[in-house]
């Protein structure tokens, strides 16, 4: 049997009353982690497989904050890679969970449930600077390695964003918001279906956004939103079933 590589994990830390707890159960699993501040950073990832990375998007990207709980959890049943990429991920009183290969049964859920198998493929980016983001979200299918990919910007304060992507092939979300306040429910399923989003938030007052994509027939939309309507603007597009 071949030899297979090692897991890594590197893990640069400046800062007061971190906790953290690690798990890597497999092998050629990554996690790169620069802190360069403190506080109470509470940081639990579980990478279970192979193949599961998890890192900074570029050579300059770091994790900050003051009371940011993460916890960041992968399971790869294949050679294909899962990455999770964050950059800054700044600010206090943030609470970032985010599953690939795993799903969260609600959209403030602690615990996760695994399906038994779950192929490679996924790539999710989570930007994030700035206070009091709630932001959970998972992607999952059934043994494939295709499909699925989420990106966030955010550079905002109050936003509270739940995503899922599930089923195999296709599904991609690409989310901007630029203004505080936001409540954003997305959701792309079906096998085989080529759904994509792409949002854009911004303006003076908040945007309330419900977006369902769902059913084996591709669905496919773009939002560009500048509220200025003073209470903030609400957005719900259900598409397929």
């Amino acid at each position: 049997m071949p030899a297979l590589a090692d897991n890594e994990i590197t893990i640069n830390q400046t800062g007061d009353d971190l906790i953290m707890d690690i798990l890597q159960e497999g092998s050629s699993n990554e996690i790169t982690i620069n802190q360069t501040s403190g506080d109470n950073f509470n940081l639990a990832i579980k990478q279970v497989g192979t193949n599961n990375i998890i890192k900074g998007y570029d050579y300059s990207s770091y994790i900050e904050g003051d009371d940011m709980d993460l916890t960041l959890i992968q399971y790869n049943d294949t050679s294909t890679n899962n990455v999770i990429e964050y950059w800054h991920l700044d600010g206090p009183d943030n609470t970032i969970r985010w599953g690939q290969g795993v799903a969260w049964s609600n959209s403030t859920a602690t615990t996760y449930s695994y399906d038994g198998d779950e192929g490679g493929g996924h790539y999710s980016r989570l930007d994030i600077h700035g206070e009091n983001n709630h932001l959970q979200g998972h992607q999952t299918n059934s043994g494939s390695t295709t499909g699925h990919t989420f990106t966030s910007v955010i550079f905002s304060d109050n936003n509270d964003i739940w995503v899922r992507q599930q089923g195999d092939g296709g599904k991609t979300i690409n989310l901007t918001t630029w203004v505080d306040g936001n409540d954003i429910t997305l959701r792309q399923k079906g096998n085989g279906a080529q759904h994509t989003a792409n949002i854009t938030l911004s303006g003076s007052e908040s945007t309330i956004l419900n977006l369902y994509q769902t059913g084996t027939t591709t669905q496919s939309y773009s939002l560009s939103q500048n509220c200025v309507t003073v209470g903030g603007c609400s957005v719900t597009v259900t598409q397929g079933n």
